[in-house]
């Protein structure tokens, strides 16, 4: 299939809002224009025979304008510049070519080229007035060609001797074309278009994030009289980062994730979601809305995703059928232009799951965040040491009876120094807010442990113990 017709049908079966469709590339409407450019230089002799045995210039190519380095494949005699004057915002298409006075006749060329070449080499009658008119000031630019009898009736360009340090005088003449600005012009406000619906998209799901955001708040609220979702949501939550469904933090596929891989880790998610029960386990009925609306906030980023990528792929599509139909190698300069601004989706999908990652995710605080580093369970009557790092407070004891005085992250010599005034008052109560039964547990097991340790292997904690009346 064509990749218009596949492009065009791929917009309309992925299900994308109108207002995205008119947005997309038109690619037919570029194919169009590049006819035109084809036929516009073709009307000059200059068509993909000739820019093929032309050497590519400066910008292209590395050359030397003022000296004696020509580089490029091609007959060498004629070389040509394709760039772009102006910036990312405003910017037009420049041909120019160079060749030498005495080489501009090269028998590796086309009649139509070798016409169009001496037309504009010779543009005071003949080489003997030519020779007299260059041998003046080399530096002086020349005075305006005589318009050439083509159908195109275009004003002609400017022309400028250029100097050679070994050579012959470089004649350095500017081609004006019609089509190859239109082709640009069009390709730069579509690219505006895509950057402007992005941008907009994105204000759109930073709303509904804070929104979704506050709703979890509420329903992730600790509480010991009434009901909360808190323990559902935490365990929900750790379910996506494991997925990774936009970004990647393993070592072998670290980054962003095309949107095929995207939807992959998508659908592992809802079904990890389901497979735990985790829908019906949800105490209030507005946690399964807020899932829903947190499950459509990533399927409208994930097409988003997928929208930016399919345009992306025309962009790079029409630009290599236009060096591949005229020959001008527009494909190396102009997605410079539109570098400081990409359309990728990339910067997006940052922007959104940070925000995702901070005001949803980290509404509920994650038990590994809290964990002690010497016997990785929580931090129960968390010990902070002078060198800010902690521990939990039987790991600290056992720490000191070893007669152990340097941290074990930073190798400070801090473990001594703690004490009882060492206990972070604001973060027990935090933990015991927030994770109220690991801490209950961990409190359970220490106690234990030390009952033993008085009472002997056979001591029960009273959570435990059950009295039997007789």
């Amino acid at each position: 299939m064509k990749f218009a017709r596949q492009f065009r049908a791929e917009l309309i079966e992925q299900g994308f809002p109108q207002h995205w469709v008119e947005s997309a590339v038109p690619y037919g409407q570029l194919k169009k224009v590049i006819k035109k450019v084809t036929l516009e230089l073709k009307e000059l002799g200059l068509d993909i025979t000739a820019f093929a045995q032309l050497a590519p210039e400066c910008g292209q190519e590395s050359q030397n304008i003022g000296g004696s380095d020509r580089r490029g494949s091609g007959s060498g005699a004629v070389t040509f510049q394709y760039d772009f004057d102006g910036g990312k915002r405003e910017f037009r298409p420049k041909l120019t070519l160079f060749f030498a006075d005495d080489l501009a006749v090269d028998a590796a060329l086309s009649p139509d080229t070798r016409s169009f070449l001496e037309k504009r080499l010779f543009k005071q009658g003949g080489p003997k007035d030519y020779a007299e008119n260059t041998s003046q000031d080399l530096n002086q630019e020349g005075s305006e060609l005589p318009q050439l009898p083509n159908q195109l009736d275009r004003p002609i360009s400017s022309e400028q001797n250029i100097p050679s340090k070994d050579g012959p005088v470089l004649r350095k003449i500017e081609i004006p074309l019609t089509f190859d600005a239109e082709f640009f012009e069009l390709l730069q406000e579509d690219v505006t278009n895509l950057d402007s619906l992005q941008a907009g998209e994105q204000r759109a799901m930073a709303d509904e994030i804070v929104a979704l955001s506050n709703e979890i708040t509420l329903l992730t609220k600790p509480s010991k009289f009434s009901k909360t979702d808190m323990y559902r949501w935490r365990e929900l939550f750790d379910i996506y980062l494991q997925a990774g469904i936009f970004f990647s933090t393993n070592e072998l596929d670290h980054g962003s994730r095309e949107s095929t891989t995207a939807a992959r880790q998508l659908d592992w998610f809802q079904g990890e979601v389901n497979r735990r029960g985790l829908v019906t386990a949800f105490k209030l009925p507005a946690s399964r809305q807020a899932l829903d609306r947190f499950v459509k906030i990533n399927i409208t980023l994930l097409r988003n995703l997928r929208f930016q990528e399919i345009n992306q792929k025309a962009i790079g599509k029409i630009l290599k059928k236009f060096d591949k139909r005229t020959n001008l190698g527009a494909t190396r300069a102009f997605p410079k232009l539109i570098q400081s601004d990409p359309i990728m989706s990339e910067t997006m999908a940052k922007a959104v799951c940070s925000q995702v990652t901070q005001d949803i995710v980290g509404i509920t605080p994650q038990l590994d965040d809290y964990l002690c580093p010497i016997c990785f369970t929580i931090s129960w009557r968390p010990i902070r040491m002078k060198c800010q790092h902690i521990f939990c407070i039987r790991c600290t004891i056992v720490m000191q009876r070893e007669r152990r005085r340097f941290c074990p992250l930073c190798r400070g010599n801090v473990i001594m120094g703690a004490d009882e005034d060492s206990v972070d008052a604001d973060l027990a109560r935090f933990l015991k807010k927030y994770f109220p039964k690991e801490t209950r547990q961990k409190q359970i097991e220490l106690e234990t442990a030390a009952g033993i340790e008085q009472f002997g292997i056979y001591y029960k904690h009273p959570s435990e113990s059950r009295c039997t009346v007789m």
